[in-house]
């Protein structure tokens, strides 16, 4: 089943690698579950204070990641597989229902890993 689970998620792994060559990577590192990939900047994101994106089982960092925003993520790669190829859809109308500091997706994650919401 963990291999099903993998390939529904590969359409999000490959548009977060997509996403990944035009952040400008600096580094690629994996490890058992994830692909990271740490950019120099995340210039496209309406967002100006992103520090970590999770898409499939792909990392994308910036530079200025804090304490225990690796294991956040993690925590997203885990949603990703508990909901394959539905999670980001699930994910973005949670976020506009609830707004991203009180997404349950988010909730769970900064549980998790002990780390909270930081406004740019």
């Amino acid at each position: 089943m963990k291999y099903v689970k993998y390939l529904l998620n590969l359409p999000w792994k490959l548009l977060a690698l997509i996403v990944a060559i035009l952040s400008i990577p600096i580094s690629i590192d994996k490890n058992d579950n994830a692909i990271i990939v740490k950019v120099r900047k995340f210039w496209w994101h309406p967002s100006k204070g992103i520090r970590a994106l999770t898409l499939g089982n792909v990392i994308l960092t910036g530079r200025k990641i804090l304490k225990n925003d690796l294991k956040h993520e993690m925590v997203h790669i885990d949603q990703h597989m508990r909901e394959p190829l539905l999670h980001p859809f699930l994910a973005m109308v949670e976020q506009l229902r609830n707004g991203p500091k009180n997404s349950k997706y988010e909730l769970e994650a900064y549980d998790k890993a002990g780390n909270k919401f930081i406004d740019s």
